[in-house]
């Protein structure tokens, strides 16, 4: 039975590091996609990555190299919404927002099965520097089952 539970917590802990990798190459394709990784994105990717139990090198190596085809469809609902509102979060978090982050962004929202209303409901309320975490939760509700 040990043998068991020691292959199921591996499974999960796999499972976890993949779901990490997978929401965390997504935003570095978004932080790329204007040509360049600036300090401010790349602070916040790691930020992320630490909170997915990800090691600093971990998301560097990643961000070196992200995975060019991510598999969307094994995020749950919540991973959805969570990956959806971190590339928002990037997208404002240098001060700068470029049409190619924009076109991104709208295609990573449609990828995950949101409505161009999804991105437009977070947009006013993500900020570089702010939480609005009530705001956050209702638009989450509306959108997640």
């Amino acid at each position: 039975m040990m043998i068991m539970m020691g292959d199921f917590f591996n499974l999960r802990e796999q499972q976890s590091s993949y779901m990490s990798k997978t929401k965390l190459s997504v935003l570095i394709n978004l932080a790329n996609s204007d040509g360049e990784v600036d300090e401010s994105e790349k602070s916040l990717i790691l930020k992320i990555g630490g909170a997915h139990g990800m090691s600093k090198d971990e998301v560097e190596d990643l961000i070196n190299d992200p995975e060019e085809k991510v598999d969307l469809k094994k995020l749950s609902n919540e991973d959805r919404f969570d990956t959806l509102y971190h590339l928002v979060h990037l997208m404002k978090v240098d001060g700068e927002i470029f049409d190619e982050e924009i076109m991104y962004c709208l295609s990573m929202a449609k990828k995950l099965n949101y409505p161009l209303e999804a991105v437009m409901d977070l947009y006013g309320f993500v900020h570089a520097n702010v939480k609005l975490t009530s705001e956050i939760n209702k638009i989450k509700r509306k959108y997640v089952d």
